[in-house]
């Protein structure tokens, strides 16, 4: 059975709801380099950030935008969304707001659904931005830390992994870490965005960022670290990194592979 909305509650749930807005904005050319900025401002615009993917042009794109290049698109949802968004759009020339409902199915199926991935899968690392640290708008600024880092980002996606997935991604950990339950338990908890990472020694370089596993150790040793940063305890410590160069392509694999492979 279908069930039809046919009214609110309440006028606060009236406002609340009957207001609600989507839109994907588009960050294409030099802006690709402050994207972790982009997200962050519309984290702080109060939107709700609904999915987030790095592609290339997709056909709709290409003609009815004339982006022609690889491009970060961000769905987003919330009250007041044109506003916002057009706030954003004079911050971030390099983008594009999409709020029309044919183009927002179009561009939406294409970008999220049907575009290959743009992972390598050989020489990289993954980065894995948890819940918590999404949950807390803290996404954007993550993002943006490891491109000044240097890293060059092939591939980004929002994923919501199932209890079953987030055992497999960190089977390696089962009997290791006595948080394997509850890491797994949080990983598929809501969404997370996998990075894969490229750069000189990266499996090495990105754990030199993220820092150990323990954000109490960072604290007092690696302060600057994402871990020290965006951790409270061995679980909710902001990240996931690759600990083995030659995982790097496995985890990129299940990511930008598997998972997106995977039927919704």
């Amino acid at each position: 059975s279908v069930l039809k909305l046919v009214d609110f509650g309440d006028d606060v749930t009236r406002g609340q709801f009957a207001k609600n807005e989507e839109a994907i904005v588009v960050v294409f050319g030099e802006s690709l380099y402050q994207r972790g900025d982009a997200v962050q401002e519309l984290s702080n615009a109060d939107m709700r950030i609904i999915n987030l993917r790095m592609a290339d042009a997709t056909p709709t794109l290409r003609s009815a935008f004339g982006i022609d290049s690889r491009l970060i698109a961000v769905h987003v949802g919330g009250s007041g969304i044109s506003e916002k968004v057009a706030s954003f759009s004079r911050k971030f020339p390099e983008s594009i707001v999409i709020t029309d409902t044919s183009d927002l199915i179009a561009v939406g199926t294409e970008v999220f659904t049907s575009a290959p991935t743009t992972a390598t899968m050989k020489n990289c690392a993954v980065c894995v931005i948890k819940p918590h640290a999404i949950g807390s708008g803290q996404g954007g600024a993550i993002l943006q830390r490891i491109f000044d880092e240097g890293f060059k980002v092939t591939a980004l996606g929002s994923f919501n992994l199932s209890g079953a997935d987030a055992e497999d991604f960190l089977e390696v950990y089962r009997g290791v870490v006595p948080e394997y339950k509850k890491l797994t338990e949080h990983m598929a908890s809501a969404a997370c965005w996998a990075l894969e990472v490229r750069a000189e020694n990266a499996v090495a370089a990105l754990r030199a960022v993220c820092g150990p596993h323990d954000p109490d150790v960072c604290h007092v040793l690696f302060p600057h670290t994402l871990r020290s940063k965006f951790g409270s305890d061995r679980v909710l410590n902001g990240v996931h990194c690759t600990d083995l160069t030659e995982d790097g392509p496995l985890e990129s694999e299940f990511f930008f592979d598997l998972m997106l492979r995977k039927p919704v």
